[in-house]
């Protein structure tokens, strides 16, 4: 059995949550607050499951003056330098600061757990 970190099932049980509401699409500092645990922690979690293509990830761009999503991103080299706030008309460099990781569950990510009343032979 491979080592789980201790946030690993904390993780799994929130992301599981959201989904069964409904949430295939989210932003990573929702699970964070959610879950309670550290964007590093987080990020170890989600690392794999992004480079095994179960989740996948993007940047959404934010207006740091009134918050306004302004575009999301494949990549974090596509996006402007420099970026113009369409509702706010405020002027602002890219910057970490700015961004908004979203996460999006692919595919059939939990397996169906429906029990049959015959036991396994």
């Amino acid at each position: 059995m491979k080592n789980q970190k201790p946030y690993s099932n904390i993780l799994a049980k929130e992301l599981k949550e959201f989904f069964l509401q409904g949430k295939k699409k989210f932003y990573l500092r929702e699970i964070v607050e959610a879950s309670h645990v550290s964007f590093s922690d987080a990020e170890d979690f989600f690392i794999p499951l992004l480079e095994k293509n179960k989740i996948e990830g993007s940047l959404e761009v934010r207006c740091p003056t009134c918050g306004a999503s302004l575009g999301i991103y494949s990549r974090f080299p596509e996006i402007p330098e420099e970026l113009t706030c369409e509702f706010c008309e405020k002027d602002f460099p890219k910057e970490i600061e700015c961004l908004e990781v979203v996460l999006e569950v692919k595919g059939k990510f939990f397996r169906d757990r429906k029990r049959t009343s015959e036991p396994p032979r």
